[in-house]
C-alpha cells in the first residue's frame, strides 16, 4: 500500500459497524430459521436471534451514545433500532463526515451484531456467516481504503477451514482477525491442538482480535450466575483476563514469538493486577527452572498482546506496568460505549500527564505498525492530541448523565 504522510493524525484503533437487519437475509434463505436473524422486541426493539431462541444485545445499544440506558426517554427511543444510526453507519462518504467531526483520521473496523454468533452451535452456519460477513466488511472499506480498515471474523472449529477463510481475508485486505475472546471451557487455547492455526496467523502477520462480548460461550466463559446477579457485565474482563493467562503461560507465545493478540474494549486498568500476579506467580512457581518460559510472563505481554481503550484513567494512570507500547486508543463509533463525538476532548483529559511520546503511540504510532497501515509515521508532533491544550478543568465524566459518575471515577 502507498504511504499517506499526514501532517496530524488520530487513528481508531476500535471502531464498529452495525450489520443491517437485510444483511442476515441471504443465511435465513440459506438455513431458514435456523439462521441468525433480527427480530422485533415490542419493550426492546430489534434484536439479533441466534437462531435458537437466544437473543443477542439490543440494535439499539450499538447507536445509542451519551445515554443513561435506564431512563425512560432511552428505553423509548430503544425501540427505533436502527432508526437511531447516523448517516456514516452505512454510508462510507457520510462516515468520513463524522471522522472529521470526532477528529479521526482512520479507523480499524469490528462488527457489532455478529458478537455473539461464536455461540451459534451449528457450524456450517457459523462459517456461512462470518464469510458473508467478510464479503461485506471488505466491500464498505474498499470505498474508503486509506481511512477505513477492516478486520475479518473467523470460527476455530475447523481449523483448515479456518486458516483457508484467514488466508482469503488477507488476500482481500483485512489487517486483522477477530477470533472468540474466551475459548470453550472443554477446549482452551492453552491446547497445542491450536498450534496450526496460531502458526499460520503468525506468517501472515495478522493479529488475532479478541472483542468483548465475543466469547465462544456466553458470560466470557464466566460461570452462569443467578438471575439476580449482574456481575458478569462489568466483571467481563475476568474471562478476558483468563485467556491471556492461558496464552502466556502454556507457552503459546513463547512457541510463536511474533504472534499479536489484541484484547478489545475490555478497556484497560485491570492489567497492571493481571502482570503483577503473573509475574509473581512466575517468580514464586520456580522462574525459567520449572515454567517452560524463557521471559517474565510481563514481558510476553509486552511483546505479543495489545489492548484497547476509551477514556479509561486507571489504565493510563498504571501505563508504566502496562507498557504504553501495547495500547491503543479507540473511540467504539458508533456504540452506546462510544466516546463519540467528543474524542479529542477525552484525549486532553485523560492523557494530560503522558508525554508527547506516549499520546503519539496510543493514538498514532502503535495501531500503524500493529496493523502495517498505510500512513509514513513522522514522530510525537504528528499526533493530533499533541496540538490540543490540556484543559484547566475536566468535564468529560461529569457531563456523562448520571451526577455519581465523577464520585464513582473521579479524574486527577
Amino acid at each position: 500500500m502507498a504511504l499517506n504522510m499526514a501532517n496530524q493524525l488520530c487513528i481508531s484503533a476500535d471502531s464498529h459497524v452495525v450489520e443491517s437487519a437485510e444483511f442476515f437475509e441471504p443465511l435465513r434463505k440459506r438455513f431458514g430459521d435456523r439462521a441468525p436473524h433480527v427480530e422485533t422486541d415490542p419493550q426492546l426493539g430489534p434484536r439479533l436471534n441466534l437462531g435458537d431462541g437466544r437473543m443477542g444485545l439490543s440494535i439499539a445499544g450499538f447507536l445509542q451514545q451519551n445515554v443513561d440506558f435506564t431512563s425512560p426517554e432511552a428505553r423509548e427511543t430503544a425501540k427505533l433500532g436502527y432508526g437511531l444510526a447516523r448517516p456514516g453507519c452505512y454510508d462510507t462518504k457520510e462516515r468520513l463526515n463524522e471522522q472529521a467531526l470526532d477528529g479521526i483520521d482512520a479507523e480499524v473496523l469490528y462488527p457489532s451484531v455478529l458478537f455473539n454468533v461464536y455461540q451459534v452451535e451449528d457450524l456450517d452456519i457459523v462459517k456461512a456467516t462470518f464469510s458473508l460477513y467478510n464479503d461485506w466488511i471488505t466491500s464498505y472499506c474498499n470505498e474508503q481504503p486509506e481511512r477505513l480498515f477492516s478486520l475479518g471474523c473467523v470460527q476455530l472449529f475447523d481449523l483448515d477451514e479456518a486458516i483457508a477463510e484467514m488466508e482469503r481475508c488477507k488476500q482481500m485486505g483485512a489487517v486483522g482477525m477477530c477470533i472468540p475472546a474466551t475459548a470453550p471451557p472443554d477446549h482452551l487455547y492453552s491446547d497445542p491442538w491450536y498450534d496450526r492455526f496460531w502458526a499460520a496467523a503468525q506468517d501472515m502477520q495478522l493479529p488475532l482480535n479478541m472483542h468483548i462480548f465475543t466469547g465462544a460461550t456466553a458470560n466470557h466463559g464466566l460461570a452462569p450466575r443467578q438471575a439476580s446477579s449482574k456481575a458478569n457485565g462489568p466483571m467481563g474482563f475476568a474471562g478476558a483476563g483468563m485467556t491471556i493467562c492461558d496464552l502466556i503461560q502454556s507457552g503459546v507465545v513463547e512457541r510463536f514469538p511474533d504472534l499479536k493478540f489484541v484484547i478489545t474494549e475490555f478497556e484497560t486498568g485491570w492489567i497492571a493486577h493481571v502482570l503483577k500476579r503473573l509475574d509473581w506467580a512466575f517468580v514464586r512457581g520456580g522462574g525459567l527452572r520449572t515454567s517452560g518460559l524463557s521471559m517474565l510472563p510481563s514481558a510476553y505481554w509486552r511483546r505479543n498482546f495489545s489492548i484497547t481503550f476509551e477514556d479509561d484513567p486507571l489504565g493510563i494512570m498504571t501505563r508504566s506496568f502496562i507498557g504504553t507500547e501495547t495500547m491503543l486508543w479507540g473511540n467504539d463509533y458508533p456504540h452506546g460505549d462510544s466516546v463519540f463525538p467528543h474524542s479529542q476532548q477525552v484525549l486532553s483529559e485523560i492523557l494530560s500527564d503522558c508525554t508527547d511520546e506516549e499520546r503519539y503511540q496510543m493514538t498514532v504510532s502503535n495501531v500503524v505498525k500493529l496493523y502495517n497501515l498505510p500512513f509514513e509515521l513522522g514522530g510525537a508532533s504528528q499526533a493530533r492530541i499533541n496540538s490540543i491544550p490540556t484543559p484547566e478543568k475536566k468535564t468529560w465524566r461529569n457531563a456523562l448523565p448520571l451526577p455519581e459518575v465523577e464520585l464513582a471515577t473521579p479524574l486527577r
